[in-house]
């Protein structure tokens, strides 16, 4: 993995390890052993690795003598049997001598042994209870990406499909739990109660031994589960493509740039992050929203107050949503990964093909609005922003993980943040905090 890439997934993880995982886009393979496994696929895996094991540990628990039940048998012959560790089994002998009267034999019972059982119900249990607060939380970042995913197109229809996808594959492995339980509690006529006591003696059979093995990194999978996949499962694990990581990346800087401006969100970021959404920001009464990578539809009202024309369909990075002399106004920042200026040029596109549903009055005559600016961010080695234009509606941010220095963005940022609380409150200010 480059240095570039590198840095992307240190700064990424440090924030949430979710922005690593695939979202709508295509994927590429990355090693385990650079520590990019997110929770969620690592919760997956684990999942599918210990079901997958049940048909095998009640098949060997069956039919492996040395798991089956066992009962203490106290007999007067030698046979087959050890010493007594009860003193009434031992009396006098004719020489004064202590001898064994009684001896103490192990004598199997045709009965499965429940407590290995037992165990592994632990085991799936703490499966199911991370499963549940995964599901809640990733089911609504699916929610509030579906809402910004909307049109008739092929890409909208796609990306729709790869929501869906996701949310199935939650189901799934909540149905592999709930067999994997139902597996467990018909191999037993009693009740089953789950147990977190390593049962002694623990099975000896192959199966049972991995299971085993591994149980530590089921048990704590913040600590373990990553070196867990890479070691059992295979080397590497998919994240997205090097672009999207890199626009995940801007948008963390981008809320990080507001959010030291003292505006504050109440709500987790991570799900628009990663999937597409909407960010609120609060500050003084004045409320800012990020929406992440809306799909803008040709004349079809979008939820964030915008709308596509011209084209068909256009899909922003990053749409910034603040208060305006007229309604709502627009602040669009379109990261690429090229330092090529005609790229970072067409970006202005967004200045004509998106406008405001609500039209504002000119003199009494109602005129379109248009986004007040549209920006890329790209990694360039400048030490301050690149205009495009005389009016500076088009730039350039430069934003280099490898050569970060965040006055570029702040200044960019600065500017919405004094804009948005100028017509937010009423009254322009001259110096904010």
């Amino acid at each position: 993995m480059n240095k570039f890439i590198q840095q992307l997934v240190d700064d990424l993880k440090e924030f949430s390890s979710e922005l690593l995982l695939p979202g709508l886009h295509t994927t590429q393979q990355v090693s385990t052993d650079m520590g990019t496994v997110a929770s969620t696929t690592a919760l997956l895996k684990s999942i599918d690795f210990l079901t997958g094991l049940i048909p095998k540990l009640v098949l060997e628990l069956r039919t492996i003598d040395n798991t089956h039940k066992v009962m203490i048998h106290y007999t007067h012959s030698p046979k087959k049997a050890s010493f007594s560790h009860r003193a009434s089994d031992y009396q006098l002998g004719y020489a004064k001598r202590l001898l064994p009267a009684r001896w103490l034999s192990i004598v199997p019972i045709p009965e499965v042994d429940v407590r290995p059982l037992r165990w592994v119900l632990y085991l799936l249990d703490l499966q199911k209870n991370a499963l549940d607060k995964v599901s809640k939380r990733t089911i609504k970042y699916i929610d509030d990406s579906l809402l910004t995913q909307q049109g008739n197109s092929n890409y909208a229809k796609n990306d729709r499909a790869t929501l869906l996808e996701m949310r199935n594959r939650l189901d799934k492995a909540h149905e592999k739990l709930v067999h994997g339980r139902s597996s467990l509690i018909r191999v037993v006529e009693d009740k089953l109660v789950p147990s977190s006591n390593l049962p002694h003696p623990f099975p000896r059979s192959s199966t049972w031994l991995k299971l085993r093995r591994f149980a530590q990194q089921l048990i704590q999978p913040k600590e373990y589960l990553p070196g867990f996949l890479h070691n059992l499962l295979h080397g590497t694990v998919e994240i997205a493509d090097t672009p999207y990581l890199y626009q995940r990346w801007c948008g963390v800087k981008l809320l990080s740039g507001f959010q030291n401006l003292g505006w504050v969100t109440y709500e987790d970021p991570t799900g628009a992050l990663f999937l597409g959404g909407k960010i609120r920001l609060y500050k003084a009464d004045v409320e800012l929203s990020i929406w992440v990578e809306p799909r803008l539809s040709y004349n079809s009202v979008h939820p964030s107050g915008f709308m596509c024309r011209d084209v068909t369909e256009t899909h922003p990075d990053y749409l910034i949503i603040t208060p305006g002399p007229s309604g709502i106004d627009a602040f669009i920042l379109d990261p690429t990964t090229t330092a090529d200026i005609g790229i970072r040029q067409g970006k202005s596109k967004y200045l004509s093909t998106v406008e405001a549903i609500a039209m504002a009055n000119v003199a009494g005559i109602p005129v379109v609005r248009n986004p007040l600016r549209a920006w890329s961010a790209a990694p360039l080695h400048t030490p301050h922003c690149e205009l495009e234009d005389s009016e500076g509606r088009t730039g350039t941010i430069p934003m280099h993980p490898l050569n970060w220095t965040s006055q570029p963005l702040m200044g960019w940022v600065r500017d919405i943040h004094d804009y948005a609380l100028a017509w937010g409150t009423g009254k322009m200010l001259t110096d904010t905090v």
